[in-house]
Order: C-alpha cells, then structure tokens, then sequence
C-alpha cells in the first residue's frame, strides 16, 4: 500500500502578485494602444479638416504645394496643443497628490484670473500697439513672469516657516481670483471698443491663432517641467500617503510640496500665456486616467492623463474645424468639466 504524502507542495508565495501584476499590465497594454491610436485618428482628423475639408468646402483643389504650406502652419498648432495639453494634465495630477484631492485644479490659485487680468491692465494702460501687448515673445515672457512671481510670493509668504497650510493658499487664490476678475472686468468695460475686442482675442483660447515663433520658445520650458515632475514620479506615490506617512518613508514633505507647487506655477504660467486658460483640461484627463487605469501608481497616471488631454484636446479642436468654429473647444470642455466636478463633489460626500 502506498503512502500520499501529507506534505503538499506550497504555491510560490507571489503567485497572487504575479496575477495581479499581469493582470495590470495587460490592462496598461490595452489602455495605452487604444489611446495611442484614438490619439492618431484624431490628428489625421485634425490635419483633414485643415486641408482637404477646407478646400472641398470653399470648393477649390488641393494641390501639393497648398497642401505643404497648410501644413506646415498646422504643425505648429498641433505641438502647442500637444505639450500644453500633456503638461496640464501632469501638473493636475501632482497638484491633486500634494493637495490629496481630487476635485482641485491648479488653476484654483489664480493662474487663469492672473493671465486676464495681465493682458487686460497691458492694453488699457499702455495700448494695444505697446510691445509689452502687440510682441508675443515679449508678451509671453512678461505674463508668464508674472504669474510665476505672484505664485511664488504667495508660496513664501503662506508656506513659511514649515506652516504646510495649503488650504489657506487655495482659499487666498480663489480670494485673488475674485479680486483680479472683478478688476479686470471693469477695465474692460470702461475701455473702448477696438481694445476691448483685443483683450478679448488675447484671453480666449484660439489654436488657429498662436503665433509660430512662440510655440518653439515656449517648448523647452513646457518639456523640462514635464521632465521634471514625471521623474519624481516614486516621491509622489509616496506624498500620496499623506505629510505624515511620507515623513516617516523618508521624504522631505516641505521641501518636496514647495518644489512641486513652483513646478506648478512655473508650467502653468508656460501654457496658459502660450495657449489661454484651460480650466478643467486637467482635471478631466486625471480623474479620467484613475477611473480606466485603476492603478495609485504615478507614472501609468501621468502618461494616461497625459493621453486623455491630448486626446480630449485634438478630438475637439478637430470637431471645431469640422464644423466651422460654431463650438469652442473651451465651451465642451467646460460644460464636461463643470459637470464632473459636481459628480465628483457628490460622489465623495456620499462616501
């Protein structure tokens, strides 16, 4: 008679975490390729609706030679849709790790309200034909300059002496925003016509209108930003745990939350000069890479919600073209925007 033995053979302890692992990476594969490719579709889509759909609509043939000039304007458009997009969606998502929230924006400190208010004091101070307004390299320089030194004075002056008290910041940038809109709206109204119209062109996001020599400018600003968050990305998974979790891993919670926020500052006064405020891009693209990636991990969420505003970006700026500009790509998404937050504000009291 044959004796079993009572001893089974153990599973490998990381059986459990090797599924997960593989389950999770095939789930990146999936998600990534279907972006990549709606990404793709939605450029071709753009550069047709710049060449081909225009040409058949106004019912003249596209040759080789128009073709290549179209393009070579559109090129440009699309690296300033594409970096602005990519950067506001990775400082959304550092902004929401330092500020462990999911329903904050990094234009709550007044970015948007700072840029408008910029441009509307240059033109009914000093005129529309000044260099500070009518230059964009110098118009760009000097409004993100000083968006990046408002921030960076409230930053001081708040998160001094290891006083981390960033809901006060946010409360004294929503306080900022209201003050400078409502300065800004009286210039605007006290102003005259023409100018008026030039403020206007300024603050609103018109793709079609960013001036070429500004989008190779502004580039490297946006790409070392970018570097620069994405590559810290271990330290966030880490500052997601909280001030005093991330304290005890190791990290240097103050010294991290202030480099972040001047990260933030300093990449969303680069985009907002270059492309106009953009208010909830960001907070769509992030909220929507944590529901189809599913993942607390840093890196799949800064290239999934990089992916998600670029997507979301092109898509509806080539639905503008298509249609002839009858809706901003701004109204879409803010109207989306609007609505998710309120979602989201709900979701969360529930919880």
């Amino acid at each position: 008679m044959v004796q079993r033995s009572l001893v089974q053979k153990p599973l490998p302890d990381s059986t459990p975490k090797k599924f997960l692992t593989t389950n999770l990476n095939r789930r990146f594969v999936l998600v990534f390729t279907t972006l990549t490719l709606l990404i793709v579709a939605s450029i071709a889509m753009y550069i047709y609706s710049r060449t081909f759909a225009n040409a058949f609509r106004l019912g003249v043939p596209m040759t080789p030679t128009a073709f290549n000039s179209i393009l070579g304007r559109t090129i440009p458009h699309l690296v300033a849709m594409v970096s602005s997009a990519i950067l506001l969606a990775v400082v959304s998502l550092s902004f929401q790790t330092i500020t462990q929230s999911r329903v904050l924006t990094p234009s709550m400190i007044g970015f948007d309200s700072v840029f408008v208010g910029t441009q509307t004091a240059l033109v009914f101070f000093l005129g529309a034909q000044h260099a500070f307004f009518a230059d964009p390299i110098v118009n760009y320089f000097l409004t993100s300059g000083i968006m990046v030194a408002i921030s960076v004075f409230m930053f001081g002056a708040i998160l001094r002496s290891s006083r981390n008290n960033i809901v006060f910041l946010l409360m004294f940038g929503l306080v900022l925003s209201g003050i400078v809109n409502s300065g800004a709206s009286y210039l605007q109204i006290i102003m005259n016509e023409s100018d008026f119209f030039q403020v206007a062109a300024a603050t609103s996001v018109n793709i079609n209108n960013i001036a070429v020599n500004i989008v190779w400018v502004a580039l490297p600003i946006l790409v070392i930003v970018v570097f620069a968050i994405t590559w810290r990305h271990r330290r966030f998974n880490v500052m997601s745990l909280g001030p005093e979790q991330a304290k005890s891993l190791g990290v240097h919670y103050e010294r991290e939350l202030k480099l972040n926020l001047f990260l933030i500052a300093l990449g969303m006064s680069a985009a907002t000069a270059l492309i106009g405020p953009l208010t909830f891009l960001g907070l769509l693209a992030v909220n929507a890479a944590r529901e189809i990636l599913k993942t607390h991990k840093h890196l799949p969420l800064f290239v999934g919600s990089a992916m998600m505003a670029v997507l979301a970006l092109v898509l509806g700026q080539g639905v503008m073209e298509l249609l002839q500009g009858a809706i901003p790509v701004t109204a879409i998404i803010n109207l989306v925007g609007g609505s998710y937050i309120f979602y989201l504000i709900l979701k969360e009291n529930r919880i």
